[in-house]
């Protein structure tokens, strides 16, 4: 890597760092930053290579005060969302399998459910804790049942759900 600045000495022993810039002699805070860089004599390609994507993780864990592993956990938590399906999502799955939860009062029931036009089907009904059919959703109905892209832990009455 060429060097850019020079030492241009004041004549009591000091000086500053100076840049030639299309023929202007520049000065300042910006230039010593550069000597400083160049004194390293590190080329670009060369800190890039510092920071591969190991040493970034493990850097940003350190600044969050968390474990490089619980910092992979929770990138991959959020590449893997499971947030409700919107309905205009839920009508572009057709042909589809989606994770069905019904809340009822007195029995919830989820399932994985396939998409139709205007209906989604489940393979299961309960009666007294007995499989006696299949149910049909209607996506005009949709608010009343919950559709999610992977099935979810439901949490009964009493439990606490602790967050990531």
């Amino acid at each position: 890597m060429e060097r850019l600045t020079y030492w241009c000495p004041n004549g009591q022993g000091g000086g500053e760092w100076r840049v030639n810039i299309d023929g202007r002699e520049e000065r300042g805070l910006h230039v010593d930053r550069l000597a400083a860089y160049e004194d390293t004599w590190i080329g670009p390609e060369e800190i890039k290579a510092t920071f591969t994507p190991e040493a970034v993780i493990k850097l940003a864990a350190q600044a969050l005060g968390t474990t490089p592993d619980r910092l992979r956990e929770l990138a991959q938590a959020d590449r893997e969302k499971n947030d409700p399906l919107t309905l205009d999502e839920l009508r572009g799955m057709r042909g589809k399998w989606v994770w069905v939860v019904s809340p009822d009062k007195d029995l919830t029931v989820s399932a994985w459910a396939y998409v139709g036009a205007n209906r989604v089907f489940t393979y299961w009904e309960y009666d007294n804790d007995e499989l006696v059919g299949r149910v049909v959703y209607n996506l005009c109905d949709y608010g009343a049942w919950i559709a999610y892209r992977n099935p979810i832990k439901t949490v009964m009455p009493g439990e606490e759900q602790h967050g990531v």
